[in-house]
């Protein structure tokens, strides 16, 4: 594309030049690979030359113009001020625009050596800077399009070598200068190189800068990983970590020795069970490891195990109520050897009842697709084919393998396998053998923003209003809504709260403590996160959400920090059917118990303390604390699944007069009939067989039980009843009741 407009043309947006120091040298100020078209004309009179005695120039062009679509990232070529702006030209221009000095919108930035580079023809209100701000080489600084004297889309970027020097060409040639000053020029009019001329490489960090040098600062999705590292408890959470079965939520985490748990009980915790001996001296302070730490029930005997992945493979540690069996291999082959410690792999371990038997199974995203492996209490042995997630269809990037969830979608029981393509949202259901439906969820597609790590790490599944189906949560750039889910698709957005960008929940350390869990026990789950002052939870009653507020864990009292903010957990520590909010302060655990209506003062543990070393992440990433076990009991009807076997209200039977609603139909002993000789209280006034029972006399013809025919003319009193046994009134028949409803004692999953 060509740009009309001569440096000298818009000199008087340059300034005054700083002092000269050493000569810097530049990056493509781009990061695609879009060659040169149009370059410096290096002719002094009529015609052009470019660089390498070409003609890819036009007379009198005072720069390099590169064919950058409209919506380009445009980053500093070098480190340096931002010395002008311009941000008031429309983004389509023409030949011959005077706006903004024929340069349209766009950034000028001074080096350290003096010399100025200049990038024009940007997108109104995308410059990312202002006059004054410090700039770091490869920093976005705006967005390309065509403003000011332009014929379409492009970057021209202009360059000075010292203050009152004429523009110069960046490229060496034959016809050009003598040295270049890119830090990498390659082939003729190919786009140079994005290492930067001050780059030392090492290892990219989370840092804002170019660590490797490949001219990207925060390359590889390091940002993205050290997230997930951070806050497996959210987005792989176990269903339950009570490892004695007496329905609370107990903690586990990985100190320097192993893997410990503390028992929860109604007013704290009893002494810590080692687990596992998973030490850092035995290799488990590796990321590739401790990172997989995982909780759930894999062998089915209501009691929450412990699994891990090792070097070799998945290990998990059984529960015994009061100790840990010995940690054993349950799944080899996702070793370091076949290459499960790279991290789109190996943070993509889950636990989840696949086949609805009552253990949890193994699931994992391999550079094909997702694999799963069934339980069989011992080893985790079937493998069933999940979705084809591959990395050849784009699940090597975190924006997607990082939004592998497990829930169930249809209420049927059975984990199913959701997460966020390019496209949008979708789940795959669980038919026990396989993942064979797709259900299509939001349309949270890379288009509409979502490859964003503050919107695709924030999606959450919870079965909002106690359907026994999982609806998906998450925060977008103006609020945290949720799609409730109807078995075969999700509906609208039903906004929970406005946590907008504007608003601040953009910082990672607010829109990272999205938590789960039933705070008011009634069956639904809530959601609650951290906002700078404090905790903020919501509930969703009668089709509407409500809002509490929560412990002040705020920002001013250090609760900013990671170590503090990403151990973020709720459940239920005393067993009262309300989920508490816990969490590590510097003194160690705490948790605040939930009346359902607010939450109360800390309990403190006293252990996992900063002056104990759990500042570490390797430590804190790994507590683990989430929900409440079903506690079996008679199955009654009362809408609660009683007896944990997924069903609610099953023991409905005939209506009889017991003051119970044995139909489940609402109403109580609504099925009085007149009194009759049976031992029943028939007509529910409270008394039985009164009235109904003639004496037995010669004349009458006996039962078989000693009794006598029920309908002869009444004589007097009840003369029912048997031989040798004493007369019960009103107690024998509740207690045959009660005795026909007695069930097998289970645990819900």
């Amino acid at each position: 594309m060509r740009a009309l407009a001569s440096f000298a043309l818009f000199a008087c947006v340059l300034g005054l030049w700083s002092s000269a120091e050493a000569q810097v040298r530049f990056r493509r100020p781009y990061s695609p690979n879009y060659r040169l078209n149009y370059g410096f004309d290096n002719r002094s009179g009529g015609g052009c030359t470019d660089y390498n005695c070409g003609g890819a120039c036009y007379d009198g062009h005072t720069g390099m113009d590169f064919g950058t679509p409209r919506g380009t990232e445009i980053r500093a070529a070098q480190s340096g001020r931002v010395s002008a702006t311009y941000n008031g030209c429309a983004n389509t221009g023409y030949v011959g625009n005077p706006c903004g000095g024929r340069c349209g919108n766009y950034v000028a930035v001074t080096h350290s050596d003096g010399s100025r580079t200049i990038y024009c023809h940007m997108q109104r209100d995308s410059l990312r800077v202002s006059t004054g701000a410090s700039v770091s080489c490869g920093q976005v600084i705006g967005r390309s399009a065509s403003s000011g004297s332009s014929s379409g889309p492009h970057l021209h970027l202009g360059y000075r070598p010292s203050p009152g020097a004429a523009s110069r060409d960046v490229y060496s040639g034959r016809c050009g200068p003598s040295s270049t000053r890119w830090v990498e020029q390659r082939g003729y009019r190919e786009a140079p190189g994005t290492s930067c001329s001050t780059c030392s490489p090492s290892a990219e960090s989370c840092n804002g800068r170019d660590d490797d040098c490949d001219g990207t600062p925060d390359s590889g999705d390091v940002c993205e990983i050290d997230l997930l590292h951070e806050q497996p408890a959210a987005y792989a959470a176990p269903a339950s970590t009570d490892i004695d079965g007496d329905g609370t939520a107990d903690v586990c985490a990985r100190g320097f020795s192993g893997v410990r748990c503390w028992p929860s009980n109604a007013s704290g915790w009893r002494e810590p069970i080692a687990a596992t001996d998973w030490s850092d001296a035995s290799g488990w302070d590796d990321v590739t490891n401790y990172a997989t730490l995982r909780m759930g029930d894999v062998n089915g005997d209501g009691l929450a195990d412990v699994c891990a992945r090792a070097n070799a493979g998945v290990v998990c540690a059984l529960s015994m109520g009061d100790s840990f069996a010995a940690s054993t291999l349950w799944k080899d082959g996702l070793s370091d050897d076949s290459g499960w410690g790279q991290p789109d792999n190996y943070t993509t371990l889950r636990l989840g009842d696949v086949d609805g038997d009552g253990r949890d199974d193994l699931c994992a995203r391999a550079n094909a697709g997702v694999r799963c492996w069934l339980s069989d209490g011992a080893t985790f042995a079937t493998r069933i084919l999940g979705p084809e997630w591959s990395n050849d269809a784009g699940w090597g990037a975190a924006r997607q393998y990082g939004t592998v969830r497990m829930a169930d979608v249809n209420g049927d029981r059975r984990a199913d396998l959701c997460g966020r393509t390019a496209a949008g949202f979708e789940c795959w259901l669980s038919d026990g053998a396989g993942f064979p439906t797709r259900v299509e969820g939001p349309a949270w597609s890379d288009d509409n923003g979502w490859g964003n790590r503050q919107y695709w790490s924030t999606i959450r599944m919870l079965d909002v209003d106690g359907d026994g189906r999982d609806d998906v949560c998450a925060r977008n750039s103006r609020d945290l809504s949720c799609h409730l889910s109807r078995g075969d698709g999700f509906g609208d957005a039903e906004i929970v709260a406005e946590l907008s960008n504007e608003s601040g929940w953009d910082d990672e350390t607010n829109y990272a403590t999205i938590r789960v869990g039933d705070f008011d026990g009634d069956g639904a789950e809530d959601l609650c996160a951290r906002a700078n002052a404090g905790m903020r939870c919501w509930a969703r009653r009668e089709g509407a959400w409500a809002g509490l507020e929560g412990p002040a864990w705020a920002d001013d009292v250090g609760w900013s920090r990671p170590r503090h903010y990403q151990t973020v957990r709720l459940a239920d520590l005393n067993g009262d059917g309300l989920d508490d909010l816990c969490a590590r302060a510097g003194a160690g655990w705490r948790c605040h118990l939930s009346d359902g209506a607010g939450f109360g003062d800390a309990i403190e543990l006293g252990d996992m303390t900063n002056d104990g070393g759990w500042v570490e992440p390797r430590y804190w990433t790994t507590i683990l604390s989430a929900g409440r076990a079903c506690v079996s009991e008679m199955e009654i009807c009362n809408a609660v699944d009683d007896d944990c076997d997924g069903v609610i209200d099953e023991a409905s039977m005939p209506e009889v007069c017991n003051a119970m609603d044995d139909d489940c139909d609402g109403a109580v002993d609504e099925h009085a009939t007149d009194e009759l000789c049976n031992r029943l209280d028939d007509d529910c006034d409270g008394f039985v067989d009164e009235a109904a029972c003639a004496t037995a006399d010669a004349s009458s013809p006996v039962d078989a039980d000693g009794g006598v025919t029920p309908g002869r003319s009444l004589r007097g009193g009840c003369g029912c009843g048997v031989a040798g046994l004493p007369q019960m009134g009103g107690v024998l028949g509740p207690m045959i009741l009660f005795l026909l409803l007695i069930r097998t004692r289970q645990r819900r999953r």
